[in-house]
């Protein structure tokens, strides 16, 4: 019998003769308060996180060797040194920094420097030495965005529906059996949302759109990615969307409308609700909104579908035209209440919104006139952040590609699109890690969208005038793979990485208990400037203790914490749950990184130009390259 049980015992006795003085009531609180006290000890027992900023904030996923490479510092330094990892020979030194950004985000550091070494093009693994501070290892290579493709693409294996995970495709231990026989008659296909079992038109369409838009722009051909389709002769990329589009096809109504979710309402402990076993799942209302959004991933799935499988794109048009059908008979805005997250019941500006994209879909699939007059009888102005509540900006994004489309809109479009852009650069330039992106839940999705709906598409169109614009890019990229204040590559199981994220809110995984606990490729959710109330710890949460955003004792956070600082790698589902909206934007921007590591040509087009020396230190400005 060990100490800790022995004293216990003998404090269960004195709580029982304690309870005839005062009560059964004091007694439970009191029983509550010591049964605490273990998970908690043990809880705070972990190894401490590193001070935030006690590196030189880098990439730990590394770069290309034409790409530009730039470290945050919270110290001013007069040199810096690359050293090659292994031997510590020196690469590459440099001078003094490059800028300097004054910055209220980061609590006590009010001033960041930042250095430039993408001088340094040679092949290797190297860290960065400059002001007393190193960063951690990281690679130089054209190659070096392919694992972490790999492992983000895949994380969308893991969370398919109404199918078994096979141990022969998780390549580890995350493996659990079908819950198809839970689904309601004929649904199949779709991913679980987030770290539930729910699956939601909303955020699949959203994952469906930047699934097929990193086709559309990256031609990806892997085929080899060890998915149950691999080797079919289909990119893997266009096999993952599949499931999505399959899920919108099983939810098609008899009148054309399709559902808006096939949910589960409720959960066991966190911790015992394995997916294979549980209630059966609900299925959703047939609404517009939902219609609307399957409208134009269905429409715009045939079009890329028709060169691999052209049965299959009929399919796919013929109900995105029953579903046209259901929108020109039912002119309201309608959801439904069945597993309401993401409900926006009678919300007429975003009934426009997902009429634009169902429009724009049909037009690129169709060339009908019809589609065009749709478009602009539902226009709205690009002024919003894309996500699953302000779609035109996917809606416009799929209109460019659509040859029928009108050349004075496209023009419009165009020039919104790098408003957007500019005002990305000015966010991004204000951050002392050059990210550009909300503050809200999902915070490092919301960032990739903002740079994917706009910086990048004006990369691609052209390079040579929108160099900003790129560099925003991937910052928002190096931002997310290591180059942040908790100095945290937030993409889980990279090969080669020092500092990854390692837990996420997660029912499934909670339950199986695997070790390490994420599958590779998992995206967090990020900083949280305002977590959920309800995102506490609780350790006498049964079978296992819950930790959460407020009051882990191992991951100590506050209403003062920065920012930056306000991730937490634990089960806190404010920070740290997985979803389809941040998985795939996320996709879509190392896509367009490994596309930039593929094509060394593009460094003619970013010339690095160094501060001359003696000269005053500016501040960390990239807009002055674009425009």
């Amino acid at each position: 019998m060990t100490r800790f049980v022995r004293i216990l015992l003998v404090v269960i006795g004195l709580l029982a003769v304690l309870g005839v003085v005062v009560g059964p009531s004091e007694v439970k609180q009191a029983a509550k308060t010591v049964l605490s006290w273990w998970p908690l000890h043990q809880r705070a027992r972990l190894p401490s996180e590193s001070p935030p900023l006690a590196f030189l904030a880098v990439s730990q996923v590394g770069y290309s060797p034409a790409m530009e490479k730039r470290f945050t510092s919270p110290r001013s330094f007069d040199s810096f040194r690359v050293v090659r990892e292994p031997e510590g020979a020196t690469a590459l030194e440099g001078g003094a920094a490059e800028c300097e950004l004054p910055t209220a985000e980061l609590g006590n550091v009010g001033t960041v420097w930042m250095g430039d070494f993408s001088a340094l093009t040679a092949p290797g693994r190297y860290h960065v030495v400059a002001g007393g501070l190193q960063s951690h290892p990281f690679p130089i290579g054209s190659d070096v965005y392919d694992p972490v493709v790999r492992a983000v693409q895949r994380a969308f294996y893991f969370q398919r529906a109404f199918t078994a995970i096979e141990r022969s495709h998780a390549e580890g231990p995350w493996v659990h059996p079908s819950d198809a026989s839970r689904a309601p008659p004929g649904v199949r296909g779709g991913w679980h949302d987030a770290g539930d079992f729910s699956l939601y038109s909303a955020s699949l369409n959203t994952a469906v759109f930047w699934l097929l838009e990193a086709f559309s722009d990256f031609a990806p051909s892997s085929d080899d990615t060890n998915i149950p389709e691999s080797g079919n002769g289909v990119p893997d990329v266009l096999d993952e969307a599949r499931w999505g589009l399959d899920w919108l096809l099983s939810v098609q109504g008899e009148e054309g409308g399709f559902r808006n979710s096939t949910c589960q309402e409720s959960y066991g402990p966190y911790g015992t609700n394995p997916l294979e076993a549980g209630p059966s799942y609900r299925s959703g209302e047939v609404g517009t909104l939902s219609t609307a959004r399957a409208v134009g991933s269905l429409a715009y799935g045939a079009t890329l579908w028709r060169r691999f499988d052209a049965p299959y794109a009929s399919r796919l048009l013929e109900a995105a035209r029953r579903g046209v059908r259901y929108l020109d008979a039912h002119s309201e805005t309608s959801d439904g209440p069945t597993c309401p997250a993401y409900r926006a019941d009678g919300n007429a500006a975003l009934g426009r919104h997902t009429r634009m994209y169902a429009a724009a879909g049909m037009l690129l699939a169709t060339g009908e006139p019809r589609f065009r007059e749709d478009f602009e009888r539902n226009y709205v102005e690009l002024t919003f952040e894309p996500s699953y509540m302000n779609v035109n900006g996917f809606a416009a994004r799929i209109y460019l590609r659509a040859t029928a489309g009108e050349p004075g809109r496209k023009a419009i479009i165009q020039e919104r699109l790098r408003q957007r852009a500019s005002w990305t650069r000015t966010q991004g330039v204000a951050n002392p890690f050059e990210r550009s992106g909300p503050t809200h839940w999902g915070s490092l999705g919301a960032a990739f969208t903002r740079t994917g709906f706009s910086s990048i598409k004006l990369c691609l169109l052209d390079p040579a005038r929108a160099t900003a614009d790129c560099a925003q890019a991937l910052a928002n990229v190096h931002h997310a793979l290591g180059r942040n204040y908790l100095h945290l590559c937030y993409v889980s199981g990279v090969p080669g990485v020092t500092h990854a994220h390692t837990r996420a809110f997660h029912h499934w995984l909670a339950t199986l208990r695997a070790d390490p606990f994420l599958f590779p490729g998992v995206v967090a959710g990020g900083p949280n400037v305002a977590p959920e109330p309800s995102d506490r710890s609780n350790p006498l949460a049964r079978p296992i203790p819950l930790w959460g955003y407020f009051g882990d004792p191992a991951f100590p956070r506050d209403e003062q914490t920065p920012f930056e600082g306000r991730y937490t790698d634990n089960d806190s589902f404010s920070t740290n749950e997985v979803s389809l909206d941040w998985q795939a934007s996320t996709l879509y921007s190392l896509y367009f990184a490994q596309w930039v590591a593929r094509n060394p040509h593009l460094r003619d087009h970013w010339p690095i130009e160094p501060r001359a020396p003696g000269a005053k230190l500016p501040r960390c400005d990239r807009r002055a390259r674009s425009d």
